[in-house]
């Protein structure tokens, strides 16, 4: 539901996303052919819209196969399973999911930072916060805090999805062999074209934008 503003409320129907069978006995509930694409992929990006346990499963494929994932934290309400946790090398959640997720206050860039240590100890070493127009922030076990300040949009329609798109964009650039500022600018160009557009699909943006739009806002800043 789209608020004035672009701010946005969302009513998820699960449906066919939440059908999937339950692990029994060690047997997958996944094909070979999709356990060999996880094997292979760069990176594994997944979302809480599906079963836990099902992206306990693809976790644990992708972690046998070295093979980078990364949870956006948005979707369904309530805990993440600490062995699914453990799955985990980037976990992304806004200022209310990291609330949620550890119980600590996130109003301030202080809290938020100090909460995302907290999920240091739930066993994921890399915390990329999503703080809207305020910018990110991604606080990595034993390193200092790499804030990313956001490319502020000259016009805001619709927010719905600019979370998605900011840790889908990261992932991306993160795959590509960017360092992880440069992952986050990349991510922050994303979602500022994003919100600029209705609709949770047609407003992810096409690369040939997103580098264009980080030409112009750096080398301006420059």
């Amino acid at each position: 539901m789209l608020q004035p503003g672009g701010k946005n409320s969302i009513i998820i129907v699960g449906g066919a996303n939440v059908s999937w069978p339950i692990l029994e006995d060690g047997m997958s509930c996944l094909s070979a052919n999709a356990q060999q694409i996880i094997r292979e992929a760069g990176i594994v990006l997944l979302q809480r819209e599906v079963p836990n346990s099902l992206n306990l499963e693809v976790a644990k494929i992708a972690r046998s196969a070295n093979v980078p994932v990364v949870l956006d934290a948005g979707g369904m309400e309530g805990r993440i399973p600490e062995n699914l946790l453990k799955c985990i090398d980037i976990i992304s959640p806004n200022e209310t999911e990291l609330e949620r997720l550890t119980g600590a206050s996130t109003n301030t860039i202080d809290q938020v930072i100090e909460a995302a240590a907290k999920c240091h100890e739930m066993g994921v070493k890399q915390v990329l916060v999503k703080l809207g127009e305020k910018g990110s922030v991604l606080v990595t076990e034993g390193l200092p805090p790499i804030i990313q300040p956001a490319i502020l949009a000259p016009m805001v329609l619709d927010t719905t999805g600019a979370g998605d798109t900011f840790t889908a964009a990261f992932a991306v650039a993160l795959v590509e062999g960017n360092s992880v500022v440069e992952s986050l600018k990349f991510a922050a160009a994303a979602a500022s074209l994003c919100i600029q557009v209705k609709g949770a699909i047609p407003s992810m943006p096409e690369r040939n934008a997103v580098l264009q739009l980080l030409k112009s806002a750096y080398s301006s800043a420059d």
